[in-house]
């Protein structure tokens, strides 16, 4: 199956989900699975620049710790390709002219190990392995308005913790390391490897629940303070 047409899949099946990272609120020692959903926006350092990427990703979370399996699509987008152009120091088999716009894509598999899931926080260390490419194309300007593309492997290893603020939010900040490997030389794409962190809001299922049974079983509203 040809890269993009495999892009085009996935993306469709991401958006056609829910956009909020959205999660339950599971006693101690519940097992049962439940699918998750995030908007997963990151953001890289490099160069003391901001490399913003967009993101979207599914989740199964089981077991007792409550690990979880990701499946996400991400990619630069306008203000990351803005934030790209202004990067040195590429090490490529060809030219980049000036103004040259770098567009990043790529599907990427997680599995999030939990470290220790307490009642009001969790601690867990996700790593990450993906497939995508990265495209190149000179400004018309140029003269040469010429195109390239090189296949990449996106490795992301991290720490995340997560504050249950109450039964029905919560945040969490993931901080970690993200390195390109390409089929161009382990070096090629290292000004946009490096450090990247993403920020969460989330809004667990229990919300919904608790509204739920409030509404139309007419039971008393929860308190979603523990």
């Amino acid at each position: 199956m040809k890269m993009p047409h495999y892009f085009r899949i996935v993306t469709a099946t991401l958006f056609c989900l829910v956009s909020l990272s959205a999660s339950s609120g599971q006693s101690a020692g519940d097992t049962t699975g439940l699918l998750k959903v995030h908007l997963d926006m990151r953001t890289s350092l490099s160069q003391n620049r901001r490399l913003r990427m967009g993101g979207t990703s599914v989740g199964w979370e089981w077991g007792k710790k409550r690990d979880e399996i990701t499946v996400g699509y991400y990619w630069t987008g306008k203000r990351g390709r803005n934030d790209v152009m202004g990067l040195r120091n590429f090490d490529l088999p060809f030219q980049l002219p000036a103004g040259t716009s770098t567009d990043i894509r790529f599907v990427s598999l997680g599995y999030w190990l939990t470290l220790h899931d307490w009642r009001r926080w969790k601690l867990s260390s996700p790593i990450e392995a993906g497939l995508g490419r990265a495209k190149f194309t000179a400004p018309f300007e140029s003269g040469t308005g010429h195109t390239e593309r090189m296949r990449i492997f996106p490795l992301q290893l991290a720490m995340y913790g997560e504050w249950k603020a109450t039964r029905w939010l919560g945040t969490g900040l993931q901080a970690g390391y993200r390195y390109y490997f390409n089929n161009h030389g382990i070096a090629s794409l290292k000004p946009v490897s490096g450090m990247y962190y993403r920020i969460r809001v989330l809004v667990y299922m229990q919300t919904f629940y608790d509204w739920r049974n409030h509404i139309f079983r007419k039971e008393p509203l929860k308190s979603p303070f523990y």
